[in-house]
């Protein structure tokens, strides 16, 4: 049976359908810098050299908080010129720059792997596309923003043309629903240097139902490249392991109601199927009249990493 990308959908259903992909997420990273785990909004760290005291700011006067000893290190959110220099240790709380401690300034790579800032835009309420900020590479952020900018527009033409065909079918004396072109997107992976964006369309030009797809987009951020299938599933053994595992987890579903078509499936295709990161691993993602009928829905196949390493 011909498989296709992009399938037809409830638009109603996409609610429920791509809820794992919840709207703008940034997943939390766990990132370990040295013997510490760096933090949000951490710049930096000191070290206490020799036994000193950290400082509160009152009258515009420095007043000692607490002692501290050797050995200790503390996070630093915070850094200022003031009282010959002071790194922010927490709220209204300082370590003043001296002999006695040793400050190190968090590697860039390291803060941009506890994820990236990713912002909402939208070029209309039905078209709403990501930009992203926080890269080390700025040109490739700069590529990054246009690409989906470059993406959302393309989606808005569409919508256009749909409109205007909509009149035209209501002039020739058809009554049709509102035609309509829609575009959102969620980011299920957003750290460790990876960046996984996915996009959802959807598109009703008259008919018993619209279409629907999912392009997914993945990217190294410190290489500063999109990842394929075939850099993670990168050789046959892997890959017979992948289509084990979901033929496997067809014949399971099958058993709790649904229609998958298993002798159907024969492999993951690494050039065309879509997929994105997990906490966990990747998930593919196969649509409507992929291996099964119409009513299937679009399914989301989530392969440990233990399956293909």
């Amino acid at each position: 049976m011909k498989r296709f990308k992009r399938v037809s959908a409830v638009v109603l259903g996409l609610a429920l359908l791509f809820s794992p992909l919840a709207p703008q997420t940034v997943a939390e990273a766990k990132v370990v810098w040295g013997n510490q785990e760096l933090v949000k909004g951490q710049i930096g760290r000191v070290t206490v050299l020799k036994n000193t005291n950290l400082y509160n700011i009152k009258n515009n006067k420095l007043v000692a908080a607490r002692k501290v000893t050797k050995g200790q290190v503390f996070r630093v959110y915070s850094e200022s010129s003031k009282f010959g220099g002071l790194y922010g240790v927490s709220k209204g709380t300082y370590a003043q720059k001296s002999s006695s401690i040793k400050y190190e300034k968090a590697p860039s790579d390291k803060i941009q792997a506890l994820g990236v800032t990713v912002t909402k835009k939208s070029l209309a309420s039905n078209i709403s596309y990501p930009q992203v900020s926080g890269l080390i590479n700025k040109p490739f952020e700069a590529s990054y923003n246009r690409k989906f900018l470059n993406i959302a527009k393309e989606a808005q033409k569409e919508h256009n043309k749909l409109k205007e065909q909509e009149k035209e079918d209501r002039k020739n004396g058809w009554a049709p629903g509102p035609y309509s072109r829609n575009m959102t997107y969620s980011v299920p992976y957003n750290q460790d240097n990876i960046l996984s964006v996915a996009i959802t369309n959807d598109a009703y030009a008259g008919g018993a139902h619209g279409n629907a797809w999912i392009d997914t987009y993945n990217y190294d951020l410190l290489k500063a490249r999109q990842i394929s299938l075939k850099d993670i599933i990168n050789n046959n053994t892997k890959l017979n392991k992948v289509n084990n595992y979901i033929r496997n987890e067809m014949i399971a579903r099958n058993k709790k109601g649904a229609q998958f078509w298993v002798n159907e499936f024969k492999s993951v295709n690494l050039k065309e199927d879509q997929f994105y990161y997990t906490s966990s691993g990747i998930a593919i993602i196969f649509g409507e009249y992929e291996y099964g009928p119409y009513s299937n829905g679009i399914h989301t196949f989530k392969i440990p990493s233990s399956v293909y390493k």
